[in-house]
């Protein structure tokens, strides 16, 4: 339980006061307007009343005074302003007084009508009373105008009055009522509000006991976690140091830098390769800083940007560093995204490791690849011109024929036209034949600069072609189900791979004594290569080529081998043992696929035959462009 939180429960309890506070103030400011409002319609009321109560007396005084004209003004007066007064009523009660006073009003109306007759002047009244007036009248029998006006006027009068009574009687049974509910309404009022006032008082002093229980509740859990927390620290600390020990001793420079591409941190591997003494000499500084050269600072920082930038990393990318001497060193980096718990990009990881002297073996290896690859063209072109001696021998002894039938028919003066016509012929096609010979071997030695497609069967009937007269002399049959498929890779490196594979069979068949000497092609298209190849085409199509023999197979204890660079079972003056090494590294750098071996049995035209069988597979679509995607 942190401090902050302590002072958060403080600011609550005091949050909790005030609120309280403010909950007073509003019940005791809403209550003292209800009082307010209570007291007003008191005042309210009694001013109808007072009003009403100084009408009435008004009205009666009409009768009785002497200066009418002041009273009429007075009585007037007190209409209006009971008028005003009545409008504050209660909707409730003020229909009844509505009612009562709209009777009253009509009758003021004709009253005032009455008043305002010339008859009823204060110099015709005599400065009179009109009851006194309409007394002497009466007993004077007089029946004028100023009698009848009189009377009706008294008539209408003591109707008011009557009316007045009502209202009079209407204000009581309020004043008794109302007066009553309204102070019940004060007394309910001041009550529950001290009540509340009360209780809010008590909430707020309880949530605040509760509160100041929880502080202290959390004081004693602050001590614990305090130490708990400088325990942790110190297993923070050990932590740390056992993670920068596994760091340094990562056999590899590992560091990282922030998004200003500052170094932040390296292990014991990078403070040597830039001949620092410890993390304080790097730490804060840029690779501009570094003992590198600027171009391959400004090439660093560069990639550095490019991940916090995209947030993607960068693996095995090479690189170089130039130490002291002027030696250049080669690395392999990777470069990561750092984060932060936010998952926010904070900065760079990076690791690289020295592959100078890999990059040597890797060089020698390729020199001594280039030297395999020599050494099997040699040896290849060493069997191309023995192909090339089957090839021709017929062809020249035709030659040499035709040429000396036609001398001993000239020295015999024999030799006619038509016969000279077709020898030429024969020895002009014969020598058609041998420069297309000589063409297809030249292809054969061509280098091929870049993969493409090719007819599988077209390359399969060039190899065979080049071969033709081995496999004639020794009676070797060739059985083909080749379907009609396009591999993807370089041609003639296919080509060399089958004429390795077929001159195996042929000197395998020299070392039997077989009656029937056979060799199997079977060329299919499979939909998914497999695991069999290389991952940048696993997924592709292949092309699937089995050749296979009745030679009598590979011994069992040396068939992993065949494919061993210097490995033959031939006598050393006969073979060089690179020719399937060669095939191998061919068909799985070069092609992408693979190639295998084993021995099959199997059955052709009733009879069993057991043989070694190779296996490749190529792709059959461009593997660059898959790999791509």
């Amino acid at each position: 339980m942190s401090e902050l939180k302590i002072k958060d429960i403080s600011l609550y309890s005091f949050l909790v006061l005030i609120l309280g506070v403010v909950l007073i103030g509003t019940v005791l400011f809403i209550s003292l307007n209800k009082i307010k409002s209570l007291n007003n319609q008191l005042t309210e009321f009694s001013n109808a009343k007072n009003s009403f109560l100084e009408v009435k007396i008004n009205s009666e005084d009409i009768l009785i005074t002497k200066d009418l004209d002041e009273s009429i003004k007075r009585w007037y007066n007190s209409i209006e302003k009971f008028d005003k007064n009545i409008d504050f009523f209660p909707l409730s009660q003020k229909k009844k007084f509505d009612d009562l006073w709209y009777i009253i009003k009509k009758e003021i109306s004709e009253i005032k009508l009455i008043l305002d007759d010339k008859n009823l002047n204060p110099q015709n009244l005599h400065q009179k009373p009109l009851l006194v007036l309409k007394g002497e009248l009466f007993i004077s029998k007089d029946k004028s105008n100023q009698f009848i006006l009189v009377e009706s006027l008294i008539k209408k009068m003591e109707y008011v009055f009557q009316y007045e009574k009502f209202i009079l009687d209407e204000f009581t049974k309020l004043d008794k009522h109302d007066k009553a509910h309204i102070d019940e309404q004060i007394t309910l009022t001041t009550f529950f509000s001290i009540v509340f006032i009360l209780f809010i008082i008590f909430m707020t002093i309880f949530v605040i006991f509760i509160m100041n229980r929880k502080i202290l509740k959390i004081e004693v859990q602050l001590m614990q976690t305090q130490k708990s927390l400088s325990e942790s620290l110190m297993e923070t600390k050990n932590s740390r140091l056992l993670l920068q020990n596994i760091i340094d001793s990562v056999p590899a420079s590992v560091f990282w830098k922030d998004r200003n591409n500052k170094y932040l941190g390296v292990n014991n591997y990078f403070l040597n390769d830039a001949k620092c003494n410890n993390q304080a000499e790097v730490i804060g500084k840029t690779d501009y800083e570094m003992p590198w050269k600027d171009t391959e600072a400004a090439k660093y920082i560069e990639d550095d940007n490019l991940v916090m930038q995209s947030g993607k990393s960068q693996i095995q990318i090479e690189e170089t560093q130039t130490d002291e001497f002027g030696n250049i060193i080669y690395v392999i980096t990777s470069k990561v995204p750092l984060l932060n718990i936010k998952n926010e990009i904070i900065g760079m990881l990076g690791i690289y490791i020295d592959v100078t002297e890999n990059r040597k073996i890797t060089n020698e290896l390729i020199q001594k690849d280039r030297l395999l690859s020599q050494q099997s063209k040699m040896a290849a072109m060493g069997e191309m011109l023995e192909n090339i001696a089957h090839q021709w021998r017929q062809p020249l002894s035709f030659i040499l024929t035709s040429a000396t039938g036609i001398r001993l028919k000239n020295d015999y003066e024999c030799l006619d036209s038509n016969f000279l016509k077709e020898t030429l012929i024969g020895i002009e096609n014969t020598i058609k034949h041998l420069n297309k010979t000589i063409d297809d071997f030249r292809d054969y030695f061509k280098v091929d600069k870049e993969c493409k497609f090719f007819e599988v069967e077209a390359v399969i009937e060039k190899s065979l072609f080049i071969v033709q007269a081995k496999l004639k002399n020794r009676s070797i049959d060739i059985i083909k189900n080749i379907s009609p498929v396009k591999g993807f890779g370089f041609e003639n490196e296919f080509i060399q791979v089958l004429m390795n594979i077929f001159n195996n069979s042929i000197d395998e068949f020299e070392k039997s004594e077989l009656e029937k000497k056979l060799i199997f092609i079977e060329v299919k298209e499979i939909e998914i290569c497999g695991n069999m190849v290389s991952s940048e085409v696993a997924h592709c199509p292949c092309i699937e080529l089995k050749i296979y023999d009745n030679a009598g197979g590979i011994s069992e204890n040396i068939i992993d081998k065949v494919f061993n660079a210097y490995f033959t079972t031939k006598e050393e003056d006969k073979g060089t043992g690179i020719g399937l090494y060669m095939s191998s590294e061919m068909i799985k750098k070069h092609m992408k696929g693979s190639i295998t071996v084993k021995n099959r049995k199997y059955s052709y035209e009733n009879n069993e035959y057991l043989g070694a069988e190779f296996t490749v597979l190529i792709p059959s679509e461009d593997y660059t462009i898959v790999s791509e995607k």
